[in-house]
């Protein structure tokens, strides 16, 4: 029996992963960089700012948990032919690195609040689990931990927000370069060449 044709294009949930995922990812960024804008006395915005940061991170660990866990079990589209050897190991490796920071960030984000004792809100009064081992430690040992761990829960999400910037640039390439439907894949109600029954266009 022979094999199935792959896909042409993303499914609705992987689409749906897709943009949700990026969607909480660039408002998080953007509530944790204007935490440096405002006064640290001003109480009532940081009660609201940071309890939204906090309950976007676990939405967005959550969402990007069964992402990945998607991912391992379907078959995407794969990559245009005419990409060469070389193109094709720095997008699947781009690809990896995307997955890894989607699950790094928030993570790194809730041991921070683990260490700190602080509770992790999900939405309104539900709260997520804390990390067990992390909460149970003494508060020296805490403390420790605290002093390198913010400092890399950020530094990650500056790799992660670098490395998003790069994946845009990289889509707009493939759509206004090399002419090719890697960016319509991923976007609902547009026409992909192949489904057509075209050939695609090489890259000028």
């Amino acid at each position: 029996m022979p094999a199935p044709a792959p896909a042409t294009r993303y499914s609705r949930l992987a689409m749906l992963f897709h943009w949700a995922i990026a969607a909480l990812f660039l408002l998080e960024f953007a509530l944790a960089v204007s935490f440096s804008q405002f006064n640290p006395g001003d109480a009532g915005y940081f009660r609201s700012a940071y309890s939204l940061h906090m309950s976007i991170g676990m939405a967005g660990l959550a969402l990007s948990v069964l992402c990945v866990l998607w991912r391992l079990v379907h078959r995407y589209p794969p990559l245009p032919e005419e990409m060469g050897l070389g193109m094709r190991c720095i997008a699947k490796g781009a690809h990896l690195l995307l997955y890894a920071s989607i699950l790094v960030v928030p993570l790194t984000g809730w041991a921070v609040l683990a260490v700190r004792h602080s509770p992790v809100t999900l939405i309104g009064s539900v709260h997520w689990p804390n990390m067990p081992y992390v909460f149970g430690l003494s508060r020296a040992q805490r403390d420790a931990l605290h002093t390198w761990m913010l400092p890399t829960h950020s530094y990650v999400a500056y790799c992660a927000i670098s490395l998003v910037g790069v994946h845009i640039l990289a889509a707009l390439y493939h759509h206004f370069y090399r002419r090719d439907d890697v960016l319509l894949r991923m976007l609902p109600r547009t026409r992909i060449r192949q489904e057509a029954g075209a050939q695609p266009q090489r890259a000028r």
